[in-house]
């Protein structure tokens, strides 16, 4: 019976997506047949649990956070999705250590470049997505420097399949997510897909590693 996985969407900037493909992966998991949980850990936002398909859990508090993370334990399926806040570097490395992946999430800015390099610095088994990205023909070109520059820094520990900038994403931290449109779907099946490739490498890397002793 396999155990539930936890997924940390960290970073220490702020508004570079955490919370939109939190809901997303959440999303897609429940469209996708499998269970899931959202859980919120930053004290500034308010809990928005109307018309989801999925769960909502407050862990904003760090006795109640760190229940949800025991109570994960003795549950077995389905994924533990925590969202986490901005500029709270030691609370991004305690939850890494407690995740089984841990994504740093990164608009196309030189900004967030410089934040999520120190970020994967600090935390090594971290990797990096990129998030509401251009979909303009000319645009992309110089949002994929970006990917590359990264990449160059940090082989193997970035996702090259970058989360495309959706406008009624939006909807998602709505007080209410009644009705999902069509390319919100379709987005969150597409970030629930990869999140479940990249689980699933780390899955093999870690097993290799425990093998070779």
């Amino acid at each position: 019976m396999s155990k539930t996985k936890i997924v940390f969407f960290g970073g220490s900037k702020g508004g570079v997506g955490k919370s939109t493909t939190s809901h997303l992966a959440c999303l897609g998991a429940i469209l996708c047949n499998q269970a899931a949980a959202y859980v919120l850990t930053d004290p500034d936002r308010k809990i928005r649990n109307k018309g989801r398909p999925y769960e909502v859990l407050d862990g904003t508090d760090p006795d109640e956070l760190a229940k949800i993370l025991k109570g994960s334990q003795s549950t077995s399926g389905g994924w533990l999705i925590i969202d986490g806040g901005g500029n709270r570097p030691a609370f991004d490395s305690a939850i890494a250590e407690e995740a089984d992946l841990c994504i740093f999430s990164f608009r196309p800015s030189h900004e967030d470049l410089d934040t999520v390099t120190d970020d994967m610095e600090r935390i090594s088994n971290a990797l990096a997505w990129p998030t509401a990205w251009p979909t303009n023909l000319f645009a992309i070109p110089a949002a994929q420097s970006f990917i590359n520059r990264l990449s160059k820094k940090f082989p193997s520990r970035v996702i090259t399949k970058p989360i495309p900038f959706v406008n009624s994403a939006s909807d998602l931290l709505a007080d209410s997510l009644d009705s999902p449109s069509p390319p919100v779907r379709r987005l969150a099946r597409r970030v629930f897909s990869v999140m479940e490739e990249q689980f699933e490498r780390r899955s093999v890397k870690t097993a290799k590693r425990v093998a070779a002793g």
